[in-house]
């Protein structure tokens, strides 16, 4: 590395599942898993046509237009097919699972599942903590963490990122779980009583 650059950073590796905590006004008011976007194999059908199906969900369109984003193939999608040694012609044994993006994000057509009430104490009062560092009335933290229900040091998880301007999408009407009404708490925040 030092070859490259006079500079190196050195990181912890990360394992578990992605997690986005959704702070309002210094509060938590959602969490949701973030899954990236993925098929699986029923045995007879190609990964594009895999892709196809899932696609043919009413909720996915373009951009931001409704709550899913469709999947779409790219430059990306195809070196993580190459690295598993598939294309999207190949077929996928029943119940297989392909991961196909290399983030959870709804923008590429990754999903969330409604976690809110299962998020440990210790984890909601460093998210809320976090957001106070950082002076972000409206924030989303990104954790990795094999369990959210476990406080974060236990796990060996990590805050990935604080995003200033994070999407509601995933919260308003998640694939699973309950939807949370947070642009409520955001109306809240700026008209509050009186």
């Amino acid at each position: 590395a030092k070859k490259v650059s006079r500079s190196v950073i050195i990181e912890k590796f990360v394992v578990g599942d992605d997690y986005r905590l959704l702070v309002i006004n210094y509060k938590l008011v959602a969490a949701s898993k973030r899954t990236p976007a993925h098929v699986v194999g029923d045995g007879k059908s190609t990964i594009q046509g895999l892709i196809d199906i899932v696609n043919q969900n009413p909720k996915r369109g373009y951009g931001h237009e409704k709550v899913l984003t469709m999947i779409e193939v790219n430059d990306l999608t195809q070196g993580i097919l190459k690295e598993a040694g598939k294309t999207v012609d190949s077929i996928l044994d029943k119940d297989e699972v392909l991961i196909l993006k290399d983030t959870a994000n709804l923008s590429t057509g990754g999903t969330a599942e409604d976690v809110t009430d299962i998020v440990h104490p210790y984890n909601i009062f460093m998210a809320e903590r976090i957001a106070k560092i950082v002076d972000l009335d409206i924030c989303g933290i990104d954790i990795m963490t094999t369990d959210m229900s476990q406080p974060l040091p236990d796990t060996g998880g990590a805050v990935i990122e604080v995003n200033a301007g994070p999407g509601f999408r995933m919260h308003l009407d998640p694939a699973e779980g309950l939807p949370r009404n947070v642009a409520g708490h955001v109306v809240d925040m700026l008209y509050p009583p009186g």
